[in-house]
């Protein structure tokens, strides 16, 4: 939350914006002002010793125009990088709110997936079906982009740990069966 609080830089930036505009817009009367001057003095007697000091001032003039001109385009960028700041920071904070939720929702996928072998191997009169050698690399493939877009520690070793389970299992199993 850099901009809410270091204060309302959109409320600094709009007031900065507003004196530029204040201070253009009496720079561009004060450079109409100088341009009616100098060509009044050159058609009235065509004096050029009185004009180039005039004119000097004048060039001083659209230089600070452009300036203001410059410094009103900073402002009104560092606007649109706020917002934009703004919108990412919102996005962040969704993920982050929805990261605990998914954390807490692969184990329960996973043991409803184990109820779902379960039942499917009652189905199949008492044979266990070996469903896990298919679904497993799945489930692990997604938990490891799980984990490792929350970097979480100890689910991983959790998983770790249900794999090393399942496969004991899994080799007691095909020692009860018979050959």
């Amino acid at each position: 939350m850099l901009f809410k609080k270091s204060g309302c830089v959109k409320e600094r930036a709009n007031a900065a914006l507003a004196s530029l505009q204040r201070n253009a817009y009496a720079m561009g009367i004060l450079r109409s002002r100088l341009e009616s001057r100098i060509n009044f003095i050159l058609s009235a007697n065509g004096k050029s010793e009185s004009c180039q000091e005039m004119t000097r001032v004048l060039e001083l003039v659209k230089n600070g125009e452009m300036i203001l001109h410059e410094m009103s385009e900073k402002i009104e960028s560092t606007r649109y990088l706020e917002d934009f700041i703004m919108i990412i920071e919102g996005a962040a904070s969704s993920v982050s709110e929805i990261k605990d939720d998914i954390g807490q929702m692969v184990p329960a996928a996973e043991a409803a997936l184990e109820e779902i072998h379960h039942a499917i191997s009652k189905l199949c009169g008492g044979h266990a079906v070996d469903l896990r050698h298919e679904i497993e690399p799945a489930i692990l493939a997604e938990v490891t982009v799980a984990l490792a877009a929350g970097n979480v520690n100890s689910t991983r070793d959790e998983v770790k740990e249900e794999a090393v389970l399942a496969q004991e299992k899994k080799v007691d199993e095909s020692e009860r069966v018979p050959a």
